[in-house]
């Protein structure tokens, strides 16, 4: 509370009549910062995580994130409910009340809305982590004043079983310009084909195809891993269809807990002969119960 009366008596717009616009901003700046600062939840976020995180809100356990904060009060009433009047100077010939509080009403610099992007990883990127580089092009006021366009080189750490739709946020990288704060840029994790893997959550699902005498007999299957192994699966029993094996241990790493791992699920695709001929019709059903 010393903090806050010491800078709003400092920055109180009718105090700072040669600057009053820039007064103003950090007048509401300072609201912000009071109301964020006398919350107990508000305070516990920010400190704990820093305001990017207050603002949009903390991830869950699939990286989305969930809450956030937007300071919608005017600091004219945050200044009036803590001093009892909306314009302590006027006694002193600090301007009047009216001019301060139509100055806090006129909209400050105006934050654009979100830049949403895909980043498409492979399930391989995704099993074992990687960094992604990414250039990205955007307006930046010149020391001039004027606006040119700038690259940057963001880096995004994919963690290891980060699922689709896991977003990266780099706040304020989006174009900057006249009375408005850049936008954030997003990038949202999407996962690309693989052509013998599918991903399910935490478990990775392979589907065999096998013939008919292999699934009434033995079989082993030869199953490709993300980490560029080959597990031999044998399958001593009768595969009967919409069966499935489950190989613990051998899925997608959990991003939370990146020592566990889900499961591999082998599916199979029993193949039937088009055709038989009766000699052989016959024998089978001799030999099946």
């Amino acid at each position: 509370k010393k903090a806050y009366r010491k800078l709003a008596m400092k920055w109180h717009p009718d105090k700072n009549p040669e600057n009053a616009e820039e007064a103003a901003l950090t007048f509401q700046s300072i609201g912000e910062a009071y109301d964020v600062l006398s919350d107990k939840e508000k305070k516990a976020i920010y400190d704990q995580y820093g305001y990017e995180a207050l603002r949009d809100g903390i991830p869950d356990a699939g990286g989305t994130p969930k809450g956030g904060y937007t300071y919608s009060q005017n600091a004219n009433e945050i200044f009036r409910t803590f001093f009892g009047t909306s314009n302590p100077f006027a006694d002193f010939g600090f301007g009047d009340s009216i001019p301060f509080a139509s100055r806090l009403r006129r909209p400050g610099p105006k934050k654009m809305e979100p830049i949403v992007k895909d980043l498409p990883c492979s399930l391989e990127e995704l099993f074992n982590g990687c960094q992604k580089k990414l250039a990205v092009t955007r307006k930046r006021f010149s020391p001039e004043g004027g606006l040119h366009d700038e690259t940057k080189t963001l880096s995004v750490n994919v963690r290891p079983g980060w699922k689709k739709g896991t977003k990266v946020t780099f706040p304020n990288e989006g174009d900057e310009g006249h009375n408005i704060v850049p936008a954030d840029l997003v990038f949202v994790i999407t996962e690309k084909p693989h052509a013998k893997l599918a991903r399910e959550g935490n478990n990775l699902v392979f589907t065999s195809r096998i013939s008919l005498a292999d699934a009434l007999t033995d079989c082993a299957i030869d199953v490709p891993t993300l980490d560029g192994r080959t597990l031999a699966i044998p399958c001593p029993e009768v595969v009967a269809p919409g069966y499935e094996k489950a190989i613990p241990g051998e899925g997608m790493p959990l991003s939370k807990k990146p020592d566990q791992r889900g499961d591999l699920v082998i599916r199979f695709h029993i193949i039937f002969p088009e055709y038989l001929p009766e000699d052989k019709k016959q024998s089978l059903r001799m030999l099946l119960p």
